[in-house]
């Protein structure tokens, strides 16, 4: 006996969800723009699209015996012990300094933004982000974390008054719309539809 992996094949709201988001990514990265496009970057970016794959499937699954966080905790730990080793063996330049830095107009200990990123943008992202992937299933998700690109446009507009160009504000809409279609989709792997359901098989 093994564990056999079922899941139901995508409806025509989902294939159109994907086709939306695909081009609003385009529209939103303006890769038609002044940009030049590095065949190398495509490549590491297509690899990390495989592991992000991955993770939502992961992360989604109701019955690991190996829980998600206790997975991403030992990627994590697996990717440190690695970047260590190439910044020791002097493969990977690397450095750091202690002196203090300008965080939001004020100066502060070196230590507050370090403390930012592993408490906020690792921590809290990781833990939210797996319970989500768990509420939502692993495909809505895998959607839904598109919208980063259009929250990145909209924070640099906020934060850099980087104002997005319509070609991007339209990206964002069709992203959006992929979104809303897929979550429409009956069988869009919902927890609990049989989308990413796991049964016994011989």
């Amino acid at each position: 006996m093994g564990l056999g992996l079922h899941p139901a094949p995508a409806g025509g709201r989902t294939i159109g969800g994907a086709l939306a988001a695909v081009a609003g990514l385009v529209l939103v990265l303006d890769v038609a723009g002044d940009v030049r496009v590095d065949p190398i970057g495509v490549l590491w970016g297509l690899a990390a699209a495989v592991c992000l794959a991955i993770y939502f499937f992961i992360t989604a699954r109701q019955n690991d015996s190996l829980p998600p966080l206790v997975l991403a905790t030992g990627g994590m730990l697996v990717g440190a012990a690695t970047m260590l080793v190439l910044g020791a063996t002097g493969i990977l330049p690397t450095g750091f300094s202690t002196e203090n830095v300008m965080l939001g107009g004020r100066v502060t200990p070196w230590w507050v933004p370090l403390a930012g990123l592993v408490l906020l943008s690792t921590v809290l992202a990781y833990v939210t982000g797996i319970v989500a992937a768990r509420r939502l299933g692993s495909r809505i998700a895998s959607f839904v974390s598109l919208t980063e690109v259009l929250f990145a446009v909209l924070w640099a507009w906020v934060l850099l008054s980087e104002l997005p160009r319509p070609i991007q504000l339209a990206g964002g809409a069709l992203i959006i719309l992929g979104v809303v279609l897929v979550r429409a989709d009956k069988r869009a792997g919902l927890p609990g539809e049989g989308a990413d359901d796991i049964s016994p098989a011989a």
